[in-house]
C-alpha cells in the first residue's frame, strides 16, 4: 500500500515539492524564515523522510523549537538580508509575521497584533550557503515578511544553484502581489518561473528542467496526500497563542458537533 503523505505546509506547499523531488533521497533544504517546526512548515514533511536542512529563525522562542525538534537540522538565530550586520526586528508574538520591514510592521500593527523591536544579527544568503550549505541544495524557500527582494537580489546565483526556489510573493494584507522587484534577478540568473499557487512562485534551475513537469497541475487527488490538524483546528488556521489554545478548541469543537447534528437523519 502506498503510503499517504501528511501535508504540514499553510498552501500545500510541500505537496507539489513532494511530487518534483520524490526521488530525492537524504536531501537538503534552506528555509528562510521558517518560523514553526510543526506548524506551516514547508520543511517537516521531508525532515521526518530524513532530510536536513538550514533553518533561518531570528524569534527566539521559534528558534528554541526548531533546535528541539530539529536536532539533525543548522537552526541559525539571525535574519536574512541584504548585508551582513544587525538590525531591529518588530516580533509579532504568536506569528510568523515578524519583519525587519518597518513598513510591514506598521500595517500589521494597524490589525492589533502585539509587537515589540529586538536587534538581531543579520546575515546575507551568500554568507550562509557558503558557511553551511552543501554542494546540492534541492530546495530554498523564502518567506521574510516584506523583505524579499533585499534577501534575493544580494544573493549570487551563479554560485549557488539549488535546484527549486519558492518564494512568498504576496502581501498577506493587501493580497497584491509583490514580486516585480526580485523576480528579474531569478530569471536572469538562469531560473524559469513555473508555478503560482496563490501564495507563492515557484522556480526552476536551467540544469533541472526537467522538474518543471511536475508543476503543470497544483495539488490533486492523484497526489494521495492529507492535511495535519493540530489541537483540535486546521492548519491553516490562524494559529493561537499557547492561552488562546482553548478557546480555539472549543469553537472548532463546536463547528465539528455541529456539523455530525446536521447529517443525523430526522425522527419527523
Amino acid at each position: 500500500m502506498t503510503e499517504v503523505m501528511v501535508s504540514h505546509a499553510q498552501n500545500f506547499e510541500d505537496v507539489m515539492l513532494a511530487r518534483a523531488l520524490k526521488n530525492t533521497r537524504e536531501g537538503f533544504y534552506v528555509d528562510i524564515g521558517a518560523w514553526d517546526p510543526n506548524v506551516e512548515t514547508v520543511t517537516r514533511y521531508f525532515y521526518e523522510r530524513g532530510w536536513r536542512g538550514i533553518n533561518v529563525e531570528p524569534a527566539a522562542t521559534y528558534h528554541q523549537m526548531l533546535q528541539t525538534c530539529r536536532p539533525r537540522d543548522i537552526n541559525l538565530r539571525v535574519a536574512a538580508g541584504k548585508e551582513n550586520g544587525r538590525s531591529a526586528l518588530t516580533l509579532i508574538d504568536g506569528t510568523g509575521m515578524s519583519t525587519l520591514d518597518a513598513n510591514v510592521a506598521q500595517n500589521q500593527q494597524r490589525h492589533g497584533f502585539a509587537h515589540r523591536q529586538v536587534e538581531v544579527e543579520v546575515r546575507t544568503l551568500n554568507a550562509i550557503f557558503a558557511e553551511h550549505a552543501p554542494a546540492q541544495v534541492h530546495f530554498l524557500k523564502v518567506d521574510c515578511e516584506g523583505t524579499e527582494a533585499d534577501v534575493i537580489n544580494a544573493f549570487d546565483l551563479h554560485r549557488y544553484r539549488p535546484w527549486i526556489i519558492l518564494v512568498e510573493s504576496v502581501d498577506p494584507s493587501s493580497r497584491l502581489d509583490t514580486y516585480a522587484d526580485w523576480e528579474p534577478h531569478l530569471l536572469a540568473s538562469g531560473y524559469r518561473f513555473v508555478y503560482f499557487d496563490g501564495l507563492n512562485r515557484f522556480y526552476i534551475a536551467s540544469e533541472h528542467e526537467d522538474l518543471a513537469e511536475h508543476f503543470r497541475v497544483p495539488p490533486n487527488v492523484f497526489d494521495d496526500f492529507t492535511v495535519a490538524r493540530f489541537g483540535g483546528y486546521p492548519v491553516y488556521a490562524p494559529q493561537p497563542s499557547p492561552a488562546q489554545k482553548p478557546f480555539v478548541q472549543r469553537i472548532w469543537r463546536s463547528v465539528r458537533d455541529a456539523s455530525r447534528s446536521l447529517k443525523k437523519p430526522s425522527n419527523l
